[in-house]
């Protein structure tokens, strides 16, 4: 089992991972030490634990802000297939039924040309 070293707030800590888990252990120990480098920037010198709790805690609290603004976007998608599912079945429902529009028509401009063209032979007769 490999033990890496991390540094956290200015303190070095020797931790253990399973084969592997060094670089994932790694970014995850330099996201709270940007964390405690930020409380200690602002607040001075922290004790060990309280250091860790607080930078614990903010990034506790920005996965929780991240987790609403996720479960937000994913309702704002769902809400958005409903749309464009509705949108489809109105796209279908019209183009289902154009192809019996287009018949009428068909039948109403060759009825027309009929007509016309009797007129025109009546005429020409005339």
């Amino acid at each position: 089992m490999p033990e890496i070293k991390l540094s956290i707030g200015g303190r070095d800590f020797e931790v253990a991972c399973q084969e592997g888990e060094e670089n994932f252990l790694t970014d995850a120990a330099n996201l709270l030490n940007s964390e405690s480098q930020k409380l200690v920037s602002q607040l001075g010198r922290l004790s060990e634990s309280r250091m860790l709790l607080m930078a614990g805690l903010m990034l506790a609290d920005r996965m929780i802000n991240a987790e609403k603004s996720f479960a937000e976007r994913e309702l704002l998608i769902e809400q958005k297939e409903t749309e464009l599912d509705k949108a489809l079945s109105a796209a279908k429902a019209t183009s289902e039924s154009k192809p019996a529009f287009a018949n009428e028509i068909s039948e109403l401009l060759s009825k027309t040309a009929t007509r016309l063209e009797k007129v025109a032979k009546f005429n020409s007769n005339h």
